[in-house]
């Protein structure tokens, strides 16, 4: 009998398989950049890109990069995300980036945060030549942005 770890291994693995193929999201020659944050929804996006990667149809490349914004105090253990890129086989690349908030007062720390480490992720893609970007977002990222924009910005927009 499979362990309940197994189960939800089997499971994810069903409904990513399914995602792309109904969706058509990955295709033969993709050359994928997830965007790794280091929460647990990037994590677990990455590590079925990865496996994909190493399979022969459709052959897809995929590699990671981790924003950081050095004007804003937070910390994230990227010696773990640096560990777990390696056991993944998927390149990690390290990316820093900054805003200055009293450029545009109309918009919070929060939203100037998130648009830059957008923008250093998007452009690092352009420039490395990958088709794709996949970002870790699920439903609830959604809805919790909505009331935070409708909250701190008094607009009503997601991601």
């Amino acid at each position: 009998m499979r362990s309940e770890a197994e189960k939800t291994e089997c499971r994810i693995r069903r409904l990513f398989h399914k995602g792309c193929v109904e969706y058509g999201m990955i295709e033969e020659g993709d050359k994928i950049l997830v965007a790794l944050s280091g929460g647990k929804d990037s994590l677990e996006l990455l590590r079925p890109l990865a496996q994909q990667s190493r399979l022969h149809k459709p052959a897809i490349s995929v590699e990671a990069a981790h924003v950081v914004m050095d004007n804003i105090p937070y910390d994230t253990d990227r010696s773990y995300l640096v560990r777990f890129c390696e056991e993944q086989g998927v390149r990690l690349h390290i990316l820093h980036a900054s805003f200055d908030e009293s450029t545009d007062r109309r918009r919070t720390k929060c939203f100037l945060c998130s648009w830059n480490r957008r923008k250093a992720l998007f452009t690092f893609a352009a420039e490395g030549g990958f088709g794709k970007v996949a970002l870790g977002h699920h439903q609830d990222d959604i809805i919790v942005t909505l009331l935070m924009n409708q909250t701190f910005e008094g607009s009503i927009q997601t991601m």
